[in-house]
């Protein structure tokens, strides 16, 4: 507690809360925004659309938990001789007169593990926490404040800008939701039965990487000196053979020649054909490779019918995208379900 004045005393929060506060809510948006959009978009052509659109559909819902409880975090709060002032995160302080406060609740702290109490009071417009493990004078606020009125039992209550940002909030994941689904239909192209006709890249070979996931070889990336804006993949699952050595037998600086889909030589490598909405959005920066040779060290053939890339499957996609929209419409009725303080 620090004293201003006789008339006034201030209490703030302590500092480790919104420290925890601060760095957990860093960490989420490094991992959850920054590092998706910089896989999506740097050093492609064009950006990867489909890998921003799925993964923020999902991921989205925790940072709107996470505004919601922030946006209720109480920081600051001044106690005057007839009036009070409450301050919460990144909001600007309100002033209040005792007699708004219209009832109080106390309740073991659902948020932490360490036991500690949430006071809760209920104001004719507003509603305010503190917590016993976020102040040094959790008695002292409690004793001043709860004089004011009785003690009520635990009610749902959201402020109208709460409530309000919270719908916005769930309104933008749900339009973020269904451009998702759009884009799975217009990035999306039709089987063909037929097989796709293969083209042959020759070049000098730059660099080589495995692909692993676990432990276990998923693929290979090859990458061209005169096409370094492309990964040119060697999928596990378009061969019958193991290609665990296949990366050590691979000579960089060395010519090596590569069998791709014709379509992809003509519109990403020739550029002799107009992109279509998928090539462009969707993974644009690789191309899949069906066979390899590099003088007598590495000869390498798909015998698996090729066929041309359809992209997205819009059918499931719009399946599991459905049931996001389900938890949106779910969020949405848990706002309903709160009283809404508007001071009437």
């Amino acid at each position: 507690m620090t004293p201003v004045s006789q008339q006034e005393m201030q209490f703030k929060v302590r500092s480790s809360p919104l420290l925890i506060w601060g760095a957990t809510s860093l960490l989420l948006f490094v991992a959850l925004v920054f590092i998706p959009f910089m896989i999506a978009t740097n050093g492609q052509t064009y950006p990867d659309l489909d890998t921003l659109l799925i993964f923020y559909s999902g991921t989205w819902l925790i940072w709107i938990l996470m505004v919601r409880d922030l946006g209720r975090q109480t920081t600051s709060v001044w106690l005057h001789d007839y009036t009070f002032t409450i301050k919460k995160l990144w909001q600007p302080p309100k002033q209040f007169g005792y007699d708004t406060i219209t009832g109080w609740n106390e309740r073991p702290n659902p948020d932490r593990g360490k036991p500690s109490m949430a006071l809760t009071f209920y104001l004719k417009n507003d509603v305010f926490v503190i917590k016993s493990n976020e102040f040094a004078d959790y008695g002292i606020l409690k004793a001043r404040l709860s004089q004011y009125a009785e003690p009520v039992l635990y009610q749902k209550v959201m402020t109208l800008r709460e409530r309000n940002r919270l719908r916005w909030l769930i309104g933008g994941q749900a339009l973020l939701i269904s451009a998702n689904i759009a884009f799975g239909y217009l990035a999306h192209t039709s089987a063909d039965k037929e097989p796709a006709p293969l083209a042959a890249v020759t070049d000098v070979v730059d660099r080589v990487t495995e692909d692993r996931y676990k432990g276990r070889l998923k693929g290979i990336d090859i990458r061209l000196r005169t096409y370094p804006g492309h990964a040119f993949y060697v999928g596990r699952k378009s061969y019958d053979v193991s290609l665990e050595n296949v990366q050590s037998a691979i000579r960089p600086r060395q010519s090596i020649t590569l069998s791709i889909r014709e379509s992809d030589y003509r519109r990403k490598i020739a550029q002799t054909k107009p992109l279509t909405f998928g090539d462009k959005f969707s993974d644009y920066k690789r191309i899949f490779v069906f066979g390899i040779r590099q003088g007598n060290s590495v000869r390498l053939q798909t015998t698996k019918p090729v066929y041309e890339p359809t992209h997205t499957s819009p059918f499931l996609r719009t399946f599991f995208s459905c049931i996001l929209l389900l938890i949106c419409w779910a969020g949405w009725v848990y706002a309903d379900q709160h009283k809404v303080l508007r001071g009437d």
